[in-house]
């Protein structure tokens, strides 16, 4: 599935869109991640200048909360998940792939 916000390609692949993705939907405390939709490099800022890690090849996690990265609590971020994370000015609107209804 294609990120519906993306902030750049992936400096690491240089083939994937650095998507921003919202875990912990269903909690008080939802946080952002960006997250490559080729090689799953996790960004805990929208800066991926910063470091990078990867979540477990065998049971892929939410660094922040240990909760599935591809699971229910989990999902590409709307432009409004954007704006209650404060990144909506990291998007790149020219990579945007909004999914219409």
């Amino acid at each position: 599935m294609i990120p519906e916000h993306s902030i750049d390609y992936c400096p690491i692949c240089g083939g994937g869109l650095c998507g921003i993705r919202i875990c912990g939907i269903d909690t008080n405390a939802p946080h952002g991640l960006v997250v490559c939709d080729e090689c799953e490099a996790i960004w805990l800022s929208p800066s991926i200048t910063a470091p990078h890690q990867y979540p477990d090849s065998s049971n892929a996690a939410c660094p922040i909360c240990l909760a599935p990265l591809w699971g229910d609590q989990s999902r590409w971020a709307t432009y409004e998940d954007c704006v209650v994370l404060g990144w909506e000015h990291a998007i790149d609107p020219e990579l945007d792939h909004v999914n219409e209804s």
